[in-house]
């Protein structure tokens, strides 16, 4: 029976260990990415047709201005491209779409998109909190940064801790007592 308890003591020891480094890397990769996503939620995309939107939830043609649509690769899509920006009103998207396909009937100068960028910029800055979007509070960088803290134990137990007894303490030699002879 203490060898069945040890046998299982060890198997949810590795299981802790395995959850800990997988959990630690996949909260450490998901927290920075989304937070390197959330910067261009309200970036507009300059692209031209057939174009990679990125990561844009608005991305307009260099030629006319008119918005293009992103859809998944090999899934057609369906109707009018439009703009719809998250916590925008319809009279804030059409503004913006107005805007954009003035500015960009004869293509787009560097004077015109920083304009563009800078109406969007300009009513996200009006929207109350309520119509931003909401992130549950352990997101980003602070969903990175416990990843990395989930992480500590079994990098040490992988790297450190096998290696403690080499390197890092030196050997002292007792040299013999005066006057013994051996």
């Amino acid at each position: 029976m203490r060898t069945l308890g040890k046998v299982l003591l060890v198997l949810e020891a590795v299981l802790g260990f395995l959850a800990m480094l997988f959990g630690g890397l996949f909260m450490t990769f998901w927290g920075f990415v989304d937070q390197y996503a959330s910067h261009y939620t309200y970036k507009v995309g300059f692209k031209h047709p057939g174009d990679d939107c990125g990561n844009n939830e608005l991305a307009v043609d260099l030629t006319d201005g008119a918005p293009l649509e992103c859809s998944s690769i090999g899934v057609p899509s369906y109707g009018t491209p439009k703009v719809d920006l998250p916590g925008f009103s319809d009279e804030q998207d059409d503004e913006v779409l107005q805007l954009s396909t003035q500015l960009g009937a004869g293509g787009f100068t560097a004077a015109e998109r920083e304009q563009l960028q800078g109406k969007v910029d300009q009513i996200v800055a009006s929207l109350p909190p309520e119509r931003l979007p909401q992130r549950f509070w352990l997101w980003g960088w602070k969903l990175g940064t416990l990843g990395l803290m989930v992480l500590a134990p079994p990098a040490y137990l992988l790297f450190i801790w096998p290696r403690r007894g080499r390197g890092f303490r030196t050997q002292v030699r007792r040299s013999p007592r005066r006057g013994a002879h051996r």
